[in-house]
């Protein structure tokens, strides 16, 4: 039997302002089942690479057995709000690995952006 590969495609991402975006995420069934993934939007930006100050809202899951971890991006609101309600258990295919391993949630990370604010202005001395 094969083993499965990790493989990724483009999705569309809605912001907590609602701005819609495109971000590359995992194609799997047990991740997407829960994701909130829809095809990418075409025209729509692609989300900017991912910093400590600006990061889309993610789902960290792990298996108490090897101690590894999946971590995906969660592409709407509401699939982040059903997420937190009732935290599910992945069956997450492993690369190298012909069965699936299942992996328990470990932490919800909410999106990261900065924020626009005026600046304070110096008065100028001579």
């Amino acid at each position: 039997m094969p083993a499965n590969q990790k493989n990724s495609t483009m999705y569309t991402y809605v912001d907590d302002a609602g701005t819609t975006w495109n971000k590359r995420g995992p194609v799997d069934t047990a991740i997407n089942a829960i994701d909130g993934h829809s095809d990418l939007t075409t025209g729509a930006p692609v989300w900017p690479t991912d910093t400590r100050r600006f990061h889309v809202r993610r789902a960290v899951f792990y298996d108490p057995t090897t101690f590894r971890t999946v971590r995906f991006p969660v592409f709407t609101a509401d699939a982040y709000a059903a997420i937190a309600a009732t935290p599910p258990t992945l069956s997450v295919n492993v690369p190298g690995e012909t069965a699936a391993v299942t992996y328990v949630l470990s932490e919800l990370i909410p999106e990261k952006q900065p924020v626009a604010k005026t600046s304070r202005n110096l008065a100028d001395h001579s």
